[in-house]
């Protein structure tokens, strides 16, 4: 992740041969981290915990960090299925496209249902992205029930033995029943449809939102089960604090993060690789 949070990592350049943190940067580290979306509670944590004697400021930084942080790795092919959800705008569509491209280009088939079928415009865009990305895909004219285009997705992904298939979904306010609902009626037939094969829910993030997202997350997370977050659009506010705040709000692991607007700026997440990353 060279130079993808240079902000975040500049922070922690100065630790690096510091025996213990300096009482005189407190303040200034405290800003700093708060800027970056980090909540109160977690800078105190970074700053405020104990450190044992023949550790450098740096590494107990690290060790910290690693004990805040969640993270699984994205569903192992083959024979397995990705219900995507979140809010509109979250970004669910482009990272669709990135995920599917992550598994094509380790030799996975990819198979996509286009279950918005709220907006003809959705169902255009992944579209496109498929046939850029080298997945199969299944959609159906706007307005019909999504749960029926999800349903034909797994049967096409079984009669054409594909070995991943992800199914979106409209972008929906958590706070309408309705639209939870039905939601929860696409997972159930997803999940029947699967026949046991292996399913993962991951809920798609929006970083620019911050800390308004979490209670999104808790909704989705009650009403349909989250099995993993992706992050989206960290490129564009280089405030990769947040990632710390989720995990420690939501105790939902973080599977990956969209990286930028291209289909290839796509990384799956390990907590580990990601606090070396911030230090030199």
């Amino acid at each position: 992740m060279p130079g993808l949070f240079s902000k975040l990592s500049s922070i922690f350049t100065r630790l690096s041969d510091s025996p213990e943190l300096p009482a005189s940067d407190r303040e200034l580290y405290t800003e700093e981290l708060l800027s970056l979306d980090m909540s109160y509670g977690i800078v105190e944590r970074l700053l405020d915990g104990k450190q044992q004697p023949g550790v450098t400021a740096a590494a107990a930084m690290k060790a910290r960090m690693k004990q805040i942080l969640v993270s699984a790795p994205l569903i192992e092919p083959p024979k397995c299925g990705i219900l995507m959800i979140g809010i509109n705008g979250a970004g669910k569509t482009t990272t669709i496209a990135k995920l599917g491209k992550w598994y094509v280009d380790r030799g996975f088939s990819v198979i996509a249902g286009a279950g918005d079928t709220y907006r003809a415009a959705a169902i255009e865009q992944l579209s496109i992205l498929a046939e850029r990305t080298g997945m199969d895909m299944v959609k159906a004219m706007p307005g019909v029930d999504p749960a029926s285009v999800i349903h034909d997705t797994v049967a096409a992904y079984r009669h054409r033995s594909k070995d991943v298939v992800i199914a979106d979904t409209a972008g929906r306010l958590h706070t309408n029943v309705n639209l939870v609902n039905e939601l929860k009626k696409i997972k159930t037939v997803m999940t029947k449809a699967m026949a046991g094969d292996r399913m993962a829910t991951y809920l798609i993030m929006d970083a620019t939102i911050g800390k308004n997202s979490f209670q999104q997350a808790k909704l989705f997370n009650e009403n349909i089960g989250i099995d993993g977050i992706i992050i989206t659009k960290l490129d564009g506010t280089a405030k990769g604090g947040i990632i710390f705040t989720i995990c420690d709000e939501l105790k939902i692991p973080v599977v990956a993060i969209g990286t930028g607007e291209s289909v290839g700026d796509f990384l799956a997440f390990d907590k580990d690789t990601f606090v070396e990353g911030l230090f030199p």
